[in-house]
């Protein structure tokens, strides 16, 4: 499916989950080129059948007949365009047949992401719904384009109208329904881990919605601060079962074969034990195939779970009723849930309990007889503690769907200690990732597994496919951090202490405070541009380490330097004690890294004056291109070029024409040309391959060209496109036309236009290429 494709289908999540009733007449309120409506009247869809599809706007409800009327009413957010919304109710309860259900989406302006600083959909403003609209359509020029209701507006209206709801509260929205829950129903999910939150705009967003969720759920609030609302509506005459489900949880996101609906339902008892034991009701899991195509993968998760048994590895019973999976409800915390709590209590019962699931996790394969034999054993990369309970002292798994062998068993055992980060972040305790990474893999280097869990994930949720839409939608860690940060200081203080850390740094040393990811970014980005003297770090378990080649200290050592020679910068992000630690003793000279700051580099020199990447990119007459005997001529003004300055990215490994040519066009565009160039540990991480020159050699190679003004080392684990704009300040990227229609370059490419910049793609050189220039070696070599 291509990315528009893909888009619409999971806005059709908000009810492909809805058991319609075939042959049903149905009034569909909005627009027929809605995903929903598609969806309704879609011939091919397995779940949706045979319905009678009528499509209305909103504005145009007065011209049907009164007497006519309908088993399903349907209208998702449109209705809110309305000013009238409350006479418009009343109109479509009046064509609602007697035994109908009208099912209606609306946003709730009392969401948690309007509080954590995301616009208003109508209104394009922050805080807009919050107030009750009371600025934004305060004057009588003001025109009115909808908005957002609360809860209890939106009770009031519908019962006034004549219907009886029940609520489903939406994370995170109505056009991306990942997780769906009837009003009266508390759920014991970590919906840190299984909601991932988008926004109408995530430039202003200034905090993590994510791992707000489950306070709020604990504290009875999630309903009430729930993003949007679905009522399934009936009249109040009406004699109607309400539905049996309490909860749905979607991944319309993912290929057909692997989109499902997991249903948690309330039915009642059918056995006569349950009704001896005073059950008149059973919670049952009903998990459901979004398309047809998926309906082979729940007869495989069958097999699976009985595979995964005769390892020894419990899951839970299944069994197969027509087209779905059903379960039992089981009344026990995940896996996730128990193990955080018990990090949190008791560090040593933790890690007796982390053994017992790890080795569950390696009787599925990573310990099997077979390995040792040179059989490929399967790994089950599920296996981690989100998919799993403790129950009665015991594990026990559940939605295991995948067994495959293009990923290792030992996957699963990376999985299943990462998703502890969290909580090991937040405890101050003596289990670290490292540690735990050492007892159950043997190793620390753990670069191998990140890669993998990474493709795994990225391909499960189409996050290629999906990049320039994800790219819109879902918050960057860095904005939400530097959001977060302008707010705790006054503007004067902030542009002192984040923006311009670098200023005046021309006669000063650097030290960098603290040597987590945060500081590992600063020097792989910025370290080699100024003289780190000294890395200093509160924790002793560090100090003495090498630090990209500088040893941690102690901040005691700040107390030997000379007051005035130096600038400490600080790289942690919780850094409120470590400023204050600073002030304390006496250290006013500092500044704080953010890494979503764009830090432009002193780097451009004309007629001997250093200018900054902002003026060089305002300047057309940089002197610093090469002539052809390598000398610079400020004699001679240059012809305007389109661009000022030009940046092109790659491994350059056995430099060949295909290289040159690419130069030469892009110096032909660009005043001044950055070339990026990938490490050799880059190489050997992201194209799985060693290179045939060594960094320092590909390096002097290109500096060489005539047409390369400047050669640049790209940080292995910050070389994308949006890193090298905020350190170079580029008016344009160069890249081949063989990236051109992938979907992350096209979301950055759309990121470069969105600043000003831009990318340009060259034709790819089909004739000559590293790749076969290795293989002819190897060949002759051979």
């Amino acid at each position: 499916m291509n990315l528009e494709t893909n888009i619409r289908e999971i806005q059709k999540g908000i009810l492909q989950w809805y058991p319609f009733r075939e042959g049903a007449k149905c009034l569909y309120v909005g627009e027929e080129t809605d995903a929903v409506y598609e969806m309704l009247t879609d011939p091919e869809n397995d779940r949706i059948r045979g319905l009678f599809v009528r499509c209305v706007k909103p504005e145009e409800l007065s011209d049907f007949a009164p007497q006519e009327e309908y088993d399903y009413i349907i209208s998702i957010a449109s209705l809110e365009k309305l000013e009238n919304i409350a006479d418009v109710l009343r109109v479509l309860a009046e064509r609602l047949a007697p035994n109908g259900h009208m099912l209606l989406g609306f946003n709730n302006r009392f969401g948690a992401r309007y509080f954590f600083g995301d616009q208003d959909p109508y209104t394009g403003n922050i805080m807009d719904g919050i107030e009750d609209y009371r600025r934004a359509y305060s004057k009588s020029e003001d025109k009115f384009v909808g908005r957002c209701y609360d809860k209890a507006s939106l009770v009031s209206m519908l019962t006034a109208a004549g219907l009886k709801q029940q609520n489903y509260s939406v994370f995170p929205d109505l056009s991306n329904m990942q997780v769906l829950i009837r009003e009266d129903y508390k759920s014991n999910e970590d919906f840190s881990i299984r909601i991932l939150p988008t926004f109408n705009n995530p430039s202003t967003v200034f905090l993590e919605e994510e791992y707000v969720y489950n306070s709020l759920q604990q504290n009875d609030m999630l309903h009430a601060m729930a993003n949007a609302y679905v009522f399934d509506c009936t009249r109040c005459e009406a004699e109607v079962d309400t539905s049996d489900i309490l909860q749905v949880t979607s991944s319309m996101g993912r290929d057909r074969e692997d989109a499902f609906f997991t249903m948690i339902r309330k039915r009642k008892s059918s056995s006569y034990a349950d009704e001896k034991r005073g059950e008149k009701e059973t919670v049952m899991v009903e998990k459901l195939p979004a398309y047809a195509e998926g309906e082979k993968r729940i007869e495989k998760m069958l097999e699976i779970a009985e595979h995964l048994r005769s390892r020894g590895v419990p899951v839970i019973d299944m069994e197969l009723q027509e087209k779905s999976l059903l379960m039992p409800y089981i009344e026990a915390p995940t896996a996730q849930a128990y193990l955080t709590k018990l990090l949190e209590e008791d560090e040593n019962h933790f890690l007796e309990k982390m053994d017992e699931f790890i080795a569950l996790v390696k009787k599925a394969g990573a310990d099997f007889e077979g390995r040792d034999s040179g059989v490929e054993m399967p790994g089950y990369p599920d296996l981690v503690p989100l998919n799993c309970f403790y129950e009665h002292g015991h594990f026990l798994f559940f939605d295991q769907e995948f067994e495959t062998t293009e990923y290792p068993p030992e996957l699963a055992v990376y999985r299943a200690i990462y998703a502890m980060r969290t909580v090991i972040e937040k405890c101050d305790s003596a289990v670290t990732l490292p540690m735990l990474y050492q007892r159950y893999l043997g190793t620390e280097d753990v670069a191998k597994w990140q890669d993998l869990e990474w493709e795994f994930i990225s391909k499960l949720r189409n996050e290629k496919a999906m990049a320039p839409y994800f790219s819109k939608v879902r918050h960057d860690f860095g904005k939400v951090y530097s959001n977060r940060q302008r707010m705790n200081f006054s503007a004067e203080e902030y542009m002192e202490r984040f923006v311009n850390i670098f200023k005046g740094l021309e006669d000063k040393k650097v030290v960098v405070f603290g040597s987590g990811r945060f500081a590992k970014q600063f020097m792989q980005m910025y370290g080699g541009d100024y003289e780190v003297v000294a890395v200093v770090d509160n924790r002793v378990d560090v100090q003495g380490e090498d630090f990209y080649g500088v040893k941690i200290s102690s901040p005691e050592i700040l107390k030997q330097l000379e007051a005035g020679s130096y600038r400490v910068i600080i790289c942690i992000k919780n850094f409120l004690s470590v400023k204050k630690q600073l002030e304390d003793m006496g250290v006013t000279d500092f500044g704080i890294f953010d890494p979503a700051q764009r830090y432009m580099r002193e780097r451009f020199r004309r007629g001997g004056e250093t200018v900054s990447g902002n003026e060089a990119a305002g300047n057309g007459d940089i002197a610093s291109a090469k002539k052809d005997d390598g000398a610079t001529d400020s004699s001679k003004k240059p012809a305007p070029k389109k661009y000022h300055i030009g940046y092109i990215a790659g491994v350059f490994d056995l430099f060949h024409v295909g290289h040159l040519e690419k130069f030469k066009m892009a110096k032909e565009l660009c005043d001044y040309l950055i070339v990026g160039l990938v490490t050799d540990e880059g190489v050997v991480r992201y194209k799985k391959t060693t290179p045939f020159v060594p960094f320092e050699e590909r390096k002097a190679m290109l500096e060489a060209c005539r047409y390369v003004d400047e050669v640049v080392k790209i940080p292995p684990n910050f070389g994308g496109t949006r890193e090298a704009w905020k350190m170079y300040g580029f008016d344009v990227q160069f890249s081949g036309s063989d990236y051109e229609d992938d979907p992350r370059w096209i979301a950055d490419k759309e990121f470069l236009e969105e600043h000003g910049s831009t990318m340009v793609f060259f034709p790819y050189s089909e004739a000559t290429s590293s790749s076969k220039l290795k293989e002819l070696i190897n060949r002759k070599l051979l």
